[in-house]
């Protein structure tokens, strides 16, 4: 699934392969017209063909693509990525992949694709590009990589909820981006139990747990060096990580303990019960 850092390379791919570049044609998959809520594909399409994209911008898990159209008025996209969805670049002779949801059409002979197999991503159209005005990126906190993360604030946040400290993370009200990969992660290199309450901890363990966010981020962008975004859920994917799907390996840290696998808010929880106690 996408968290931050796929979706900050997607936003580089994006700015790479596309900025400054007309949309000549657009085509939609039938099938898909659930990612287009609550606009429709037909008024997708006829909104972008002859836009020149003109910059990208990312914002927690959110892409946020300003184009100028005909008139050379200001249009948005919004982009969310959800469960499996990605951007691709191929030339328009090449062969189509499967789940081809929506190909844009470039003027210097390549195509804009995005995949999405399980349709939950979302493309939806924002007037003047007005993204401040989408609930969906209006209600979201710092962004670590623009903003940084303060842990003062971090402590405010997970300090206002009862909620255990795993679940807390997942608020992107409290720290956008962050999802369950790197909650996961970032808890195991600061030693805490995602199960405690997050007004439980102390100072100096939200000052680690900030640390490790920051960390643990940083590595996930590093780490998606290739031409695509890939995720570990895929078919043949390496594993990068050092806790997160595990669940029976040995803990890399104390070598002694297995990893264990919990479910907090029905996603999955990945820990050391010894090194995390």
């Amino acid at each position: 699934m996408p968290e931050l850092p796929e979706v900050e390379i997607a936003a580089r791919h994006l700015r790479r392969w596309a900025e400054g570049r007309r949309i000549e044609r657009v085509t939609t998959d039938p099938r898909a017209a659930r990612i287009f809520r609550p606009g429709s594909r037909v008024a997708f399409a006829r909104a972008l063909s002859g836009a020149r994209l003109l910059r990208v911008d990312r914002r927690g898990k959110h892409l946020l693509v300003t184009l100028a159209d005909r008139r050379r008025r200001p249009i948005g996209l919004w982009s969310h990525l959800g469960m499996t969805g990605k951007w691709v670049l191929r030339a328009w002779a090449d062969e189509e992949p499967g789940h081809a949801r929506v190909r844009l059409e470039l003027d210097d002979g390549h195509a804009l694709l995005y995949l999405d197999p399980r349709l939950f991503g979302r493309q939806r159209l924002v007037p003047a590009a007005d993204f401040a005005a989408l609930p969906e990126v209006a209600a979201l906190g710092p962004d670590p990589v623009h903003d940084g993360i303060d842990p003062a604030r971090l402590a405010e946040g997970l300090r206002a909820t009862r909620r255990p400290v795993k679940v807390a993370l997942l608020d992107q009200a409290i720290l956008a981006g962050v999802g369950n990969i790197h909650a996961s992660e970032s808890l195991f290199a600061a030693r805490i139990d995602p199960r405690c309450i997050g007004r439980s901890l102390s100072d100096a363990q939200f000052r680690t747990l900030a640390r490790a966010i920051a960390a643990s981020l940083r590595r996930g962008i590093e780490s998606q060096d290739g031409p695509e975004i890939a995720y570990v859920e895929e078919p043949g994917a390496e594993n990068p990580f050092r806790v997160y799907a595990r669940d029976g390996e040995r803990c890399p840290r104390c070598r002694r303990e297995p990893i264990r696998r919990i479910v907090q808010a029905q996603r999955s929880t990945f820990f050391c019960p010894r090194c995390q106690a």
